[in-house]
């Protein structure tokens, strides 16, 4: 019962990473990717989206079997949020800008900063939520 809870938070988890990046860097929807000209901006970002939905179950599972203090965890798995979501969100800007034009590392970093993060942060608050409250009924697993 309790592989249950973590396997719906994992998708909670995953679903809230798909709207964040969806919603973060929808302006460049229209642009092609570099890597498949005939993708589509949804189509790319749920794909990797998917890529969360692999690491965060054994990441919850660890973590509550660890016996941290609720707070602790709900911070660790909102920095893995945020860890997530950039690395999809700066994969995308390479795809859809960076490789179209001469980017540097830097400049891809700070532009995706600039672009994603008002929706990185109020999503690792939802996580952050979300995690905090339901710590109690997992921590028994």
């Amino acid at each position: 019962m309790h592989y249950i809870k973590i396997i719906i938070r994992s998708i909670v988890f995953s679903l809230l990473i798909f709207v964040c990046t969806y919603l973060s860097m929808r302006t460049f929807a229209d642009q092609p990717a570099a890597s498949c000209l005939s993708c589509s901006y949804l189509k790319d970002t749920f794909f990797l989206s998917l890529f969360s939905l692999l690491v965060i179950p054994f990441v919850l599972l660890f973590l509550i079997k660890a016996r941290i203090n609720q707070t602790l965890f709900s911070v660790i798995v909102s920095l893995i949020f945020l860890f997530i979501a950039f690395i999809i969100n700066w994969n995308l800007f390479n795809d859809r800008v960076s490789s179209w034009s001469s980017y540097s590392t830097k400049d891809e970093v700070i532009a995706t900063i600039a672009q994603s993060y008002p929706f990185i942060l109020t999503g690792s608050v939802l996580v952050f939520i979300i995690f905090y409250t339901g710590y109690q009924t997992d921590k028994t697993i």
